[in-house]
C-alpha cells in the first residue's frame, strides 16, 4: 500500500511550512469549521450561495489582504485543488475564501474551481475497495493529502489521489460531500453544483 502526504501556505508575513500532520489534531481543525446550520445567503453578486465550497485551480495561488490587485498578497497557497470556503464575493469578481486553518483572505475567481475535493483530516486513512471497515485497505493517505471526490454512499466517500482511488469515511475529510458548512436548504452537492461554471 502507498502513502501520500502534505500541504503547504506561505505567508508573506512570516515564511513557513504548513504539514498538517504536524499542527493540531484533527479535531482541532473540525472545531474551526462552522456550523452545519450557518446561513446561506443568496443576495450575492454571483446569485450563487454563499458560503460554498470551491477549490484551488492552479499549483499556487496568491491571495490577497482585500478585494483587488492592489491589496498585498497576505498568503500564497502552494497546493493545486485545494477546497476553500467562499464566505463573501464582490461585483467585480473577488473572492474572499477561507481554508481549514480558519485563515481568511480575496483571490480572484479565475483562480478558482467547481471540482469537489477533500482534504483528509487524519494520518493512515485506509482507501478501502468498497464503502465498508472491513473491506480491503488499498492505500492509505496521509494527513493533508488533497482527493478529488467522485462519489458519496451512507457515509463514505469514493476518492482519488494520486492514482490511487478508493472508500474512505466522509468524517474523515474537510470539503466537498463531508465537513460542509452549509445550511439545510442546500445540500454539499446542489451548492457545488451550482457552483461548478459559475465560481
Amino acid at each position: 500500500m502507498s502513502r501520500l502526504n502534505i500541504i503547504s501556505k506561505i505567508s508573506s508575513a512570516t515564511v513557513f511550512i504548513l504539514a498538517l500532520y504536524m499542527t493540531a489534531p484533527a479535531g482541532a481543525a473540525q472545531d474551526r469549521t462552522p456550523s452545519q446550520n450557518a446561513e446561506i445567503r443568496l443576495d450575492t453578486p454571483s446569485g450563487l450561495p454563499v458560503p460554498r465550497l470551491v477549490s484551488l485551480k492552479a499549483q499556487k495561488t496568491f491571495c490577497r489582504s482585500g478585494p483587488s490587485f492592489a491589496h498585498p498578497v497576505r498568503l500564497t497557497f502552494m497546493r493545486q485543488g485545494l477546497p476553500v470556503l467562499i464566505i463573501a464575493e464582490t461585483k467585480d469578481y473577488w473572492r474572499k475564501i477561507r481554508d481549514l486553518e480558519g485563515d481568511e483572505c480575496w483571490t480572484h475567481k479565475s483562480k478558482l474551481s467547481g471540482i469537489e475535493t477533500a482534504l483528509v483530516l487524519e494520518d493512515g486513512l485506509a482507501l478501502r475497495a468498497r464503502p465498508d471497515a472491513s473491506a480491503p485497505a488499498r492505500a492509505r493517505l496521509g494527513r493533508g493529502v488533497v482527493t478529488k471526490v467522485e462519489d458519496e454512499r451512507d457515509g463514505w466517500l469514493r476518492v482519488t489521489a494520486n492514482g490511487r482511488k478508493g472508500w474512505a469515511r466522509a468524517s474523515a475529510f474537510w470539503g466537498a460531500r463531508a465537513h460542509m458548512p452549509l445550511g439545510s436548504r442546500y445540500s454539499s452537492t446542489e451548492a457545488l453544483n451550482i457552483a461548478a461554471t459559475h465560481n
